[in-house]
C-alpha cells in the first residue's frame, strides 16, 4: 500500500503544474556576455523575470498568454547576437516559431515550458527524460 501511495505521489509531482505565471531568463548577449554561454548556471547572474510582468511588444497583435521561455540567436553584418526571454507567441503561430521586431535574421530559435527552462537549448529534452524516468521507477516500485 505505502509503495502505492509513493507511486502517485511522485506521478503527481511530474505532472504537477503551478498556477504561478512562467518565469524566464531575459538577456542579451550585447549586453551580458553570459547570455551567449551554451547553458546558464546559477553564478552567471542572469535576470529572471515573471512574464505576466513583461510588457507585451506594441507591434504584435492577437498575442497569446505567455506560456513559453525562448532563446533566440539572430545576425546581420555586424555579428550574432543571442537573446533569451518570455516568448510571445500569436494566434495561428507555430511552435519554435519567433519573429524579432527588427531586421536581423534568425538563426535559430528555441521556445519551451517551464520555469527558466531557457538556460540551454535542452531543457525540454531534460525534462521529459526525468519525468519518464521518475515515472519508469515509481511504476517498477509498484510492483
Amino acid at each position: 500500500m505505502l509503495k502505492q501511495v509513493i507511486t502517485v505521489l511522485l506521478i503527481a509531482l511530474c505532472l504537477m503544474h503551478s498556477a504561478s505565471a512562467i518565469k524566464c531568463y531575459q538577456c542579451k548577449s550585447l549586453t551580458d556576455p553570459n547570455c551567449a554561454k551554451d547553458k546558464i548556471d546559477s553564478t552567471s547572474n542572469i535576470r529572471t523575470v515573471d512574464c505576466d510582468s513583461v510588457p507585451k511588444p506594441n507591434t504584435m497583435e492577437q498575442l497569446q498568454p505567455v506560456t513559453r521561455c525562448n532563446k533566440v540567436v539572430t545576425s546581420d553584418r555586424a555579428g550574432t547576437i543571442v537573446s533569451r526571454d518570455c516568448h510571445f507567441e500569436s494566434i495561428g503561430q507555430k511552435g519554435n516559431e519567433c519573429t524579432v521586431t527588427h531586421s536581423r535574421q534568425v538563426e535559430s530559435c528555441y521556445t519551451c515550458k517551464g520555469d527558466l527552462c531557457n538556460a540551454s537549448g535542452a531543457g525540454r529534452l531534460l525534462a521529459i527524460s526525468a519525468t519518464a524516468l521518475l515515472a519508469i521507477l515509481a511504476l517498477h516500485m509498484s510492483l
